[in-house]
């Protein structure tokens, strides 16, 4: 009678080679990371404790081979803190040195949002330093392909009057 254990250790010694098989093909396919900018945010829903946000991403592939996006997630830092996360199933195919735009959304809560207002209140700084992280997940693999994007928003702050 064969011995289970011999057997069942060939299995997992079998399947971690297919894994790492598999990993080094994907990896060797996108040596470099996409691009994920930011294109734009707009506000979806807004309730008491929640809020939507709409954003447009624009994804770049600097590779030779496309990438079969089937889905993300990402968060959205906006001067160092946590502003919006989010996911996505939206399927893509991203041609070699080709790029797409996705329309995703984020959720942020009421407590990042007064953080962020309480912040820029107290602040004579013209911009809003972001950043965009994530992973991409590939429909051909188990792998993720890590994404980080870094970016100012400017705009007017608010004069406070002298008395």
């Amino acid at each position: 009678m064969p011995d289970r254990t011999y057997f069942s250790g060939r299995c997992v010694l079998l399947v971690f080679g297919v894994l790492l098989l598999t990993g080094c093909t994907t990896m060797s396919a996108y040596p470099e990371r996409p691009r994920v900018s930011l294109v734009s945010i707009q506000p979806k829903d807004m309730t008491l404790l929640e809020q939507r946000y709409a954003l447009q991403l624009r994804i770049l592939n600097p590779n030779e081979t496309a990438i079969p996006v089937e889905g993300l997630s990402y968060t959205l830092e906006i001067n160092g803190r946590e502003f919006a996360y989010g996911v996505s199933r939206q399927a893509v195919s991203i041609p070699p040195f080709g790029e797409a735009l996705l329309d995703v959304d984020v959720v942020s809560n009421l407590l990042n949002v007064m953080q962020q207002v309480q912040e820029m209140s107290g602040s004579q700084q013209a911009s809003l330093q972001y950043r965009l992280s994530g992973k991409i997940s590939l429909s051909n693999s188990l792998l993720k392909l890590p994404f980080d994007y870094h970016g100012a928003l400017k705009y007017k702050p608010a004069h406070t009057a002298a008395p």
